[in-house]
């Protein structure tokens, strides 16, 4: 298996989109096996000449000639799923920023999504562009095809506060509640969490929890101590290092230190992977 991870050149769509990857596989590679964890991006991968079998927290890419271009969009996890490749595959995964697809759609997100995996046919002429991208061979081309397809449907996306919220939350150095931040941006709690369930298919705990997890690991990377969980636990503002492993637990299957021990990352730090 190959993957080749790419940032947008576009300075507009690095507003949008974290990054996106190339994933091949042949016939002659063995079957491969991974796990990806839970994060708050919007994933949506696109795969030519295969069959796609999904259930809860596992998917079965099988390489099946004939078989009309899959695309799926993945925003619902908040557990580890299993992937399992066999065959020649060929795939394209982009990681929209959270509310960074809903710049591009007409709808709210979960318009397009009511389940775990959903299909994600956005646009009349989405299928016939990326089955092109797909048979690309030149990989400059095949980037340029990407993003001036990105750029020509950006809509912009407005909202009276989610934007703000999710910059609170993300922010290392505070630590809000989500009924501090409903009364900062004067709303109900309630009416909070529908704004974020319509836009981002997740309750505001669950991005929390998420992000949270997720800066736990970037800090765990770039730290030199890679054994003091203690000081990772209150640096990511974790109640106690208790917290960090109940959450750990729950988010990968693993204690923090077991999943360090295993996890394989991007040079970006943000696509992470388990392989088995």
């Amino acid at each position: 298996m190959e993957i080749k991870f790419f940032k947008p050149k576009s300075e507009i769509l690095q507003k949008y989109i974290e990054g996106y990857y190339f994933l091949t596989n042949s016939k002659s590679d063995l079957p491969i096996e991974y796990f990806t964890f839970p994060n708050n991006y919007s994933i949506v991968s696109i795969i030519e000449n295969a069959e796609v079998l999904y259930s809860e927290n596992k998917g079965i890419i099988k390489e099946k000639k004939g078989n009309p271009l899959n695309s799926d969009l993945i925003c619902h996890y908040k557990k580890p799923i299993k992937l399992s490749y066999e065959g020649n595959i060929n795939e394209i995964t982009f990681y929209f920023k959270p509310l960074g697809l809903n710049a591009f759609l007409e709808k709210s997100l979960c318009h397009y999504t009511n389940d775990f995996f959903a299909n994600f046919i956005p646009f009349d002429d989405y299928k016939e562009l990326f089955t092109t991208i797909l048979k690309e061979n030149n990989l400059n081309k095949k980037i340029e095809l990407i993003e001036n397809y990105w750029l020509s449907k950006l809509k912009e996306f407005q909202h009276p506060f989610l934007n703000q919220v999710i910059n609170d939350l993300k922010d290392t150095q505070k630590e809000y509640s989500i009924s501090d931040l409903a009364k900062k941006y004067n709303t109900t709690r309630q009416n909070l969490t529908k704004h974020f369930e319509s836009n981002l298919c997740k309750s505001p705990s669950d991005f929390k929890k998420i992000q949270r997890f997720r800066d736990a690991l970037k800090s765990h990377m770039n730290s030199k101590n890679k054994n003091n969980l203690t000081s990772l636990s209150y640096d990511m503002l974790f109640y106690d290092q208790s917290h960090l492993i109940k959450d750990f637990k729950s988010l990968t299957g693993l204690t923090p230190k077991n999943f360090f021990k295993n996890i394989s990352s991007q040079e970006n730090g943000e696509v992470n992977w388990l392989f088995v």
